[in-house]
């Protein structure tokens, strides 16, 4: 056979086996075998870790509050606060006084609040011993010392912090409960405030009472009964909830005995509001600002005016 009658063969194999390896497959739809495109697969970012802005291992301002237990037992307290969440909260400016919540509820204190609620008022387990647990809380906060706001003596620099506001001749500066804390010492709404934050971190329900020139915490139980009820427990109805009055500076001490320099403290028992009298604003923690409303006039155009 010559060779001019060989090529046509050979260019027909070659028709053939190109038909057979790509064209069928590509009309019939079957897999070309042999390697090819991967199919992508998504791999999800790695977690960004949380930043911590107050890590626990830098400067913090210690401070140890002794306090007298429901039971009578007698306890010290360490608090560690960090040095940068305080001054954080000093330099935050003072907002509308309608919204309490943003102080008791404020994320960067929670932490150390309720590590702080469950070292003074460990979980028992028992619900008959739970009015105990809230009374140690109550009890811890009643004793921290009153100060004015507008007492220089009540902040830990010496100096009324400078976003203090000034009503008429007095002070007002309502503290975030670490600050509280790291001053040892405040008046009532800053004691109602570092209340409500304990008890929030426990999972209680809690509203700032405030009353003219006064403030306490309301806290929401349901049939409560107190064991030794020699007065009516007061309780104010709130969005279909009942919440009872506690007053969280008005913590009575009793001498001993006349002459004696030892005392022993009465705790002022939940529903009690002494010599409190009045109906209160209840103010939600969880307050949301509502925009305010106004009046669109049209203005008056100039005589001659087009």
């Amino acid at each position: 056979m010559e060779w001019k009658d060989i090529i046509p063969v050979l260019a027909g194999g070659l028709v053939i086996l190109v038909v057979a390896l790509v064209v069928k497959p590509a009309l019939l739809a079957e897999p070309v075998t042999g390697p090819g495109p991967t199919k992508p697969v998504y791999v999800p970012p790695t977690p960004v870790p949380a930043a911590t802005p107050f890590p626990e291992d830098g400067p913090a301002y210690t401070r140890n509050f002794r306090w007298t237990a429901i039971d009578g037992g007698v306890h010290t307290t360490e608090v560690r606060v960090p040095e940068a969440l305080f001054s954080k909260h000093r330099e935050t400016p003072r907002f509308d006084l309608l919204a309490w919540g943003r102080y008791a509820l404020a994320e960067e204190d929670r932490p150390i609040l309720k590590d702080l609620a469950c070292r003074i008022a460990p979980p028992t387990g028992n619900p008959e011993a739970e009015y105990f647990r809230l009374m140690n809380v109550i009890f811890f906060v009643q004793q921290i010392p009153y100060a004015c706001d507008d007492s220089t003596d009540s902040y830990t620099e010496g100096v009324l912090p400078r976003y203090a506001l000034h009503r008429g001749a007095e002070a007002e500066y309502p503290r975030y409960p670490t600050e509280m804390l790291v001053d040892g010492r405040g008046d009532c709404e800053d004691s109602a405030i570092l209340m409500a934050g304990l008890l929030d971190a426990l999972g209680y329900d809690t509203v700032l009472l405030k009353y003219p020139g006064h403030m306490v915490l309301g806290i929401q139980m349901d049939e409560f009964n107190p064991y030794y009820a020699k007065y009516t427990p007061k309780y104010f109805d709130y969005g279909g909830k009942r919440y009872y009055h506690v007053e969280g500076t008005d913590f009575a001490w009793v001498n001993v005995s006349p002459g004696s320099t030892a005392r022993l403290g009465k705790p002022l028992p939940i529903g009690d509001t002494g010599s409190t009298t009045g109906t209160p604003e209840i103010i939600p923690l969880r307050y949301i600002p509502a925009p305010a409303e106004y009046r669109i006039r049209p203005a008056r155009l100039p005589a001659g005016g087009a």
